[in-house]
């Protein structure tokens, strides 16, 4: 009985490192990026009456991009990651929702989801 449990575990937990190597072979700037593009288009699906759906699947990678760059050892010293993320989300600013919508699924497509 507990073999398909510790089968099962350690199927997550590899496929949870290759999501993670995966992220920390994207940009740091990008992630900060696609933050800011995940949070503006899901307050703007939502604040439209959209699809709820796809909020939670913005919401949901946006959480997984925000892990992954709370989790890299690589960014050079000195750098602020929010600092990056506000700079992206000022120039999301006037943006439509189909536009924003479409900078998250191009988010998607760069970091693998």
């Amino acid at each position: 009985m507990r073999a398909p449990v510790i089968l099962g575990g350690l199927i997550l937990a590899s496929l949870a490192a290759s999501s993670a190597q995966a992220q920390s072979s994207v940009d740091y700037k990008i992630q900060a990026r696609c933050l800011a593009v995940y949070e503006a288009a899901a307050g703007a699906v939502e604040d439209s009456g959209g699809d709820k759906a796809l909020v939670k699947s913005f919401d949901r990678n946006r959480e997984r991009t925000a892990l992954a760059l709370a989790a890299r050892r690589d960014l050079p010293a000195g750098t602020n990651p929010a600092a990056l993320q506000s700079a992206a989300a000022d120039k999301l600013e006037g943006l439509g929702v189909e536009a924003l919508v479409t900078e998250a699924k191009a988010c998607d497509q760069t970091l693998g989801y």
